[in-house]
């Protein structure tokens, strides 16, 4: 009996980005690219979040966000909402109960603020990052969760897995084994993936933007490498991601930006 019952991902905000520009062997130029929030349902825990998307709060404060905007070609609208696509789902937002964060950035936790109640739950790194408010982006100054969130640090994972065999501190996100984090570090210092043991999804963050650097073989630039905290971790990420890819062709991988999704229901 399968303890996650649905994964689903639920689209809070878009990003243009040039492939041409950012990969030196793509043939594509500007896409709108989708800010995925996934919601699952826990046989036991409930309703979570992994990551929030953006928020139109992000707009009230110019400076900041026209300076996010030119790193980061967002479009937020109302719709894009964390709190109006659970409502558009049919759910209350007061039914999310854990939000899993990948990394501290606007586009994966800027909407924290709009969800009623909740506890952060992530790997010591994201969570190290988010009791200092050490934010790589000013704008997250203004979309910080309220102090009052209780945040906690999941367990280490001492069981079997394949992700272990490509990426370091594995833990173990409701204590069962059904949903792992991982160290994805590169394109942050504290950036995490996820993997969804049952269905064998593997959700790799902001590790690349889609899984055409997988599929493709897309070789990072120059620019995309400059955009990166620490490029040769980003590069070293990559590397084992495609090893992963090759080697475990049962493994489904998928980023932030992703546009394509499997249906997973149990």
């Amino acid at each position: 009996m399968n303890k996650i019952l649905s994964i689903k991902a639920l689209v809070c905000g878009r990003e243009d980005f040039n492939f041409s520009e950012l990969y030196i062997n793509a043939d594509s130029g500007e896409e709108t690219l989708p800010i995925n929030v996934l919601l699952l349902e826990h046989r036991r825990f409930g309703h979570a979040l992994v990551n929030t998307g953006c928020t139109e709060q992000m707009k009230k404060h110019k400076t900041r966000y026209l300076q996010y905007r030119q790193r980061h070609k967002v479009h937020i609208e109302k719709e894009d909402s964390i709190v109006f696509q659970l409502q558009q789902d049919g759910l209350d937002p007061r039914l999310i109960k854990r939000v899993l964060l990948t990394h501290c950035s606007p586009e994966c936790c800027g909407a924290l603020p709009l969800l009623p109640h909740y506890e952060i739950v992530s790997s010591a790194q994201v969570l190290g990052v988010l009791k200092a408010g050490a934010w790589e982006e000013d704008l997250m100054k203004q979309v910080q969760p309220d102090p009052s969130v209780p945040i906690r640090a999941a367990g280490l994972f001492q069981g079997d897995t394949p992700v272990r065999a490509y990426f370091k501190w594995i833990f173990d996100i409701f204590g069962d084994g059904s949903v792992l984090s991982f160290d994805l570090s590169g394109h942050r210092s504290e950036m995490t993936g996820f993997y969804f043991t049952e269905s064998r999804l593997l959700y790799a963050a902001d590790a690349a933007v889609d899984e055409r650097v997988l599929t493709q073989e897309l070789v990072p630039s120059e620019k995309l490498l400059s955009m990166q905290s620490y490029p040769d971790a980003y590069l070293m990420t990559l590397m084992a991601l495609r090893r992963l890819y090759r080697e475990h062709p049962e493994i489904t991988i998928r980023f932030l930006h992703s546009a394509h999704w499997p249906a997973i229901e149990s």
